[in-house]
């Protein structure tokens, strides 16, 4: 690049960089090009890869085209050539949180772009799901900081990426916000997502339709694939099968894979070794239920979004009643602020309680003995079978001691009933069951802890 083409792109340059209004766009996308020669009417750019050129091309070549032609002061027009020499140059490194913060600019609608929400659609993704509206906390940090760190880099960490948690805590969104960066940040990128119901569906039809070539060609072109619900996989022997060969495919083509589940491939019945093996060959990340803060914060900020004002204490009491799904956590906030509008005078605690079914009388009528059996033989995997048998191991007498302290605290269930309900020959031995769960919980936090959480699991059914 001679001095004149020099100085010429260097004016170009800044000027665009008004126009565009957009530090993150610009370090990314014009910060390392240059101009090679004008000939023939063209202004040939040089570029550092394939992707610039098709970004640039798409994206910004009118405004390109108009400002090199009034800085030349000649009608040119912009091509893009790549340059190897550029190649050597190391991108200024531009956060998420920069393209995050950009997003709302010009020529969007509801903070999406047009050729963006079609991406979006395309991928199968939902556009209100960004890194931008998501409540960081300490219950996701460590995913976030993975999530993040794979949308600046697909298909270079974290293969594949295993976001796993309980419903209703963020794991979709943060998959979601993952896809829905990278196709910002990469325009070309193919991206997908899809649960593995959806993949099962995409590969009978191929198969009725004769489509196969087809199927294989969707999954296996992909740069990023993410599948929700992946647990639900190991019901199908055959969706296991295809589901490998196209996991090797992408992986060993350096592409991108996200898995989210509601536990760990340790703990997925059913499913193949090597497919178990390769989930775990990534990194695995947990998304726990959000502490007290995390949960004001998502409170806090829906609130905002909303357009909600709600007394304080009440805000407070869904904060500390409502603990393990941030979904149930949204839809509290919106019930109680419904009914809050209808009154003269704002609600008070006891109200709003009775208004989301956690009233001590509503807490009762929701919960089934059945329920609580299912509860604790889960925590303790037994069977109900063992807990109402004449089995006395240490980990089926505990469930069974527990089972009677909560129809006892929870239901106000009478010690014969329990004993009814237990099969055990008199109350007597209810009584004995309470006393020793109820000394333990007060000495043992960790026992304490586990007690709390069999509760407000049975608690959100």
């Amino acid at each position: 690049m001679n001095e004149d083409n020099k100085e010429l792109w260097k004016i170009a340059l800044a000027q665009i960089e008004v126009k565009l209004d957009s530090p993150a766009q610009f370090k990314t996308w014009f910060k390392n090009t240059k101009l090679k020669t004008i000939k023939a009417g063209k202004a040939v750019i040089g570029v550092k890869n394939a992707y610039a050129c098709d970004w640039l091309k798409k994206k910004h070549h009118k405004m390109i085209t108009s400002t090199i032609s009034y800085v030349y002061g000649k009608n040119l027009d912009a091509v893009y050539e790549i340059d190897a020499s550029l190649a050597q140059i190391e991108d200024e490194k531009v956060s998420v949180e920069e393209f995050a913060k950009e997003v709302p600019l010009f020529g969007l609608k509801d903070g999406v772009s047009g050729d963006l929400r079609s991406q979006l659609k395309k991928s199968n993704l939902n556009e209100k799901y960004s890194f931008a509206n998501l409540i960081n906390g300490n219950s996701n940090k460590i995913a976030v900081a993975a999530a993040k760190a794979v949308s600046e880099r697909p298909g270079e960490v974290y293969i594949p990426l295993f976001i796993q948690g309980r419903t209703g805590l963020g794991k979709t969104h943060l998959a979601q916000a993952i896809g829905r960066a990278v196709l910002e940040r990469f325009a070309s990128k193919k991206v997908l997502y899809t649960t593995s119901e959806g993949f099962l569906n995409d590969m009978v039809k191929s198969i009725r339709e004769g489509k196969n070539l087809d199927f294989r060609q969707k999954y296996r072109s992909l740069d990023v694939l993410i599948i929700d619900d992946i647990q639900l996989i190991s019901k199908w022997v055959e969706t296991q099968n295809e589901f490998f060969n196209t996991y090797n495919e992408l992986h060993n083509s350096g592409k991108q894979i996200i898995l989210i589940s509601d536990r760990t491939p340790d703990r997925i019945d059913g499913l193949e070794p090597r497919l178990k093996s390769r989930f775990q060959g990534g990194v695995v990340v947990e998304i726990v239920p959000p502490d007290y803060e995390m949960r004001m914060a998502i409170l806090e900020k829906k609130s905002s979004e909303f357009g909600i004002d709600l007394p304080s204490k009440i805000t407070e009491y869904i904060a500390q009643e409502i603990k393990d799904n941030i979904r149930e956590l949204e839809g509290a906030l919106q019930k109680i602020s419904l009914y809050n509008s209808m009154k003269d005078d704002d609600l008070t605690v006891e109200e709003a309680a009775k208004i989301i079914g956690r009233d001590a009388k509503s807490k009762r009528e929701k919960i089934k003995p059945n329920s609580i059996l299912k509860s604790v033989a889960k925590e303790f995997e037994v069977t109900i079978k063992d807990i109402k048998g004449p089995r006395r191991t240490a980990d089926v007498a505990l469930a069974r001691q527990i089972c009677m302290y909560i129809l006892r605290t929870e239901l106000d269930y009478k010690l014969e009933k329990i004993a009814y309900l237990l099969n055990r020959k008199d109350h007597t031995t209810v009584i004995h069951g309470l006393d020793k769960i109820d000394s333990q919980r007060r000495v043992d936090e960790s026992f304490r802890e586990q007690l709390d959480g069999i509760l407000a699991r049975l608690n959100t059914i």
